[in-house]
């Protein structure tokens, strides 16, 4: 089974234009920069990236602020850092401690049931005082 050779007369289906691109021309480029009249005295026009100087400087000095920007956060992660260890420390010591030592004069619930009834038998006394002071 041999295949059949093609024919090179027949065209091959392209999927490219048939127009031909015209290449953009050099002397366009400059004009559209903005370089085409600007002629030194040696004969020759600045290339075209030297229009963006002043952006770039300004970009240079934008990323430079960024950077200290960067820098002054980072000092102010480290601080926080440091701190909030240093705060847990202090808080896990409280916990410790409170599991540690033992408080006898602290209140239990019966110390403020025993505050309430002192506090309304006082009342009474009080009120019984007067009373009898009055008559």
């Amino acid at each position: 089974m041999d295949a059949a050779p093609r024919s090179a007369s027949r065209p091959r289906p392209t999927s490219r234009p048939t127009t031909p691109l015209r290449p953009s021309s050099r002397s366009s480029i400059r004009n559209f920069h903005g370089y085409g009249s600007s002629i030194n005295a040696a004969g020759y026009e600045e290339p075209a990236i030297n229009s963006l100087e002043p952006q770039f400087a300004e970009l240079a000095d934008s990323m430079a602020d960024l950077e200290a920007n960067f820098m002054h956060l980072q000092l102010m992660h480290e601080s926080l850092s440091r701190f909030s260890e240093s705060f847990a420390s202090f808080l896990y010591g409280l916990n410790m401690n409170a599991f540690c030592v033992d408080f006898p004069e602290a209140p239990i619930p019966e110390s403020f049931k025993r505050a309430k009834e002192a506090k309304a038998n006082q009342g009474k006394n009080s009120h019984s005082l007067r009373t009898v002071a009055i008559h």
